[in-house]
């Protein structure tokens, strides 16, 4: 089966860089829907920040 995983743009809490973060499919009958991680790290400063609630901006 492929990946069915989905890249989001969240917005670092330290350094206001936008990172993509890949999140999985959570199981539903009417929309897609997608779980994020609690926290991720950004790739410019490093920095853990929160997951924003949704709803998320798709990565291009």
């Amino acid at each position: 089966m492929g990946d069915c995983r989905v890249d989001f743009v969240f917005v670092c809490g330290w350094c206001g860089e936008e990172c993509a973060v890949w999140c999985e499919p959570v199981m539903s009958w009417w929309t897609q829907k997608y779980q994020a991680p609690d926290t991720f790290t950004c790739w410019f400063c490093g920095g853990e920040s929160t997951s924003p609630a949704p709803p998320w901006t798709p990565a291009d």
